[in-house]
């Protein structure tokens, strides 16, 4: 199964791009959590790759729907609340991302009416 980028194996969920970075997230760890600021807890992998900024916004979609076809095997584990806290997590961390290189671009065109 592959998703984008990521290739789903019985082992692992691995990116497979031709760029030269990895990513590697084992199956038996998928689930595990981790605490984030205002004591939210998420899903530990899913965090780990929002702050990877080689993965662009369509790779990190790919992975969260790969993420959840694997995870949707487990449904017993898997708390779909975890998850939207996590979305919400990436979602913020990006767009955070985002306003950071507008404000880079507007300090350039600042520099070049000088």
């Amino acid at each position: 199964m592959k998703f984008g980028n990521w290739n789903i194996t019985d082992n692992d969920i691995a990116w497979a791009g031709t760029d030269g970075n990895s990513f590697v997230i084992n199956k038996s760890t998928l689930l595990e959590t981790e605490m984030g600021q205002d004591n939210t807890k998420m899903y530990s992998w899913l965090v780990q790759a929002t702050d990877e900024e080689w993965l662009t916004e369509d790779a990190l979609y790919d992975l969260n729907f790969a993420f959840v076809f694997v995870a949707g095997l487990q449904p017993d584990k898997f708390d779909y609340e975890i998850l939207e806290d996590t979305l919400d997590y990436q979602f913020e961390s990006r767009e955070g991302d985002e306003e950071d290189v507008d404000d880079e671009e507007d300090e350039d065109d600042d520099e070049d009416d000088i």
